[in-house]
């Protein structure tokens, strides 16, 4: 098989793999998800933020399915035919906080928000003084 032959087998395959994923891939698009706070801001002596997270979702469907935070096991919260529900929970973390909402059997990803940890820079800057020149 010549050099050219060999790499269009394999874009061949990645095609197909792709598109493979892509037709068992469910959209759930109708499905909104928003969390509050959207940010948690540290400032430069704090270590974690200290908030209630109150997660909303919404569909035009009644649905079945489980809200749960990631690396956070122990935080779940389910719905069986809800078309809409709301779970605020008292939370502690130091990064990222991914919350999505999940199938019932929690095998599935329907749609996923983050609330972003930012951590404020240490000012450290200088004072600049500015040149005694006036014409400058």
């Amino acid at each position: 098989m010549s050099c050219c032959g060999f790499f269009s087998a394999i874009a061949i395959a990645l095609l197909a793999c792709a598109g493979a994923s892509a037709a068992t891939s469910v959209q759930h698009d109708d499905i909104t998800l928003e969390l509050q706070p959207r940010v948690c801001t540290l400032a430069a002596d704090d270590d974690t933020c200290d908030t209630t997270v109150r997660a909303q979702w919404r569909s035009p469907r009644n649905e079945s399915l489980c809200l749960v935070i990631v690396d956070r096991p122990d935080i779940q919260r389910c719905w069986e035919d809800f078309s809409s529900g709301v779970y605020n929970v008292e939370l502690s973390f130091n990064r990222d906080l991914t919350v999505e909402l999940r199938d019932p059997q929690l095998q599935k990803v329907l749609v996923s928000e983050t609330i972003a940890v930012i951590r404020q820079a240490l000012e450290l800057r200088r004072k600049r003084r500015q040149p005694w020149n006036l014409l400058y």
